[in-house]
């Protein structure tokens, strides 16, 4: 693979990336209006289920905060490795 060929591919990726991120951040979005109408319905309740209920938001909203911060990592590296390469 020559260099030109790797540049175009670290490109490629980058924009693969933001498409990702695009949909990531529009589920982040979805997520939390839906969370507020669910946590605002088990609001005061002690059952099992409603407290795996908000469990189970919680993990989900850290879930798309890792894969975001991951997908700004990938987007930096890639970005350094194309620089290096001119």
């Amino acid at each position: 693979m020559s260099i030109s060929e790797v540049k175009a591919a670290l490109d490629e990726a980058h924009q693969l990336l933001d498409q990702g991120k695009t949909t990531i951040e529009g589920i982040g979005t979805a997520l939390d209006e839906v969370s507020g109408l669910v946590l605002a319905t088990l609001h005061d309740s002690q059952r099992t289920e409603a407290e795996q209920a908000r469990k189970a938001i919680a993990d989900a909203i850290r879930e798309v905060k890792l894969t975001l911060r991951t997908i700004a990592a990938a987007q930096d590296s890639g970005s350094a490795y194309r620089k290096v390469l001119g």
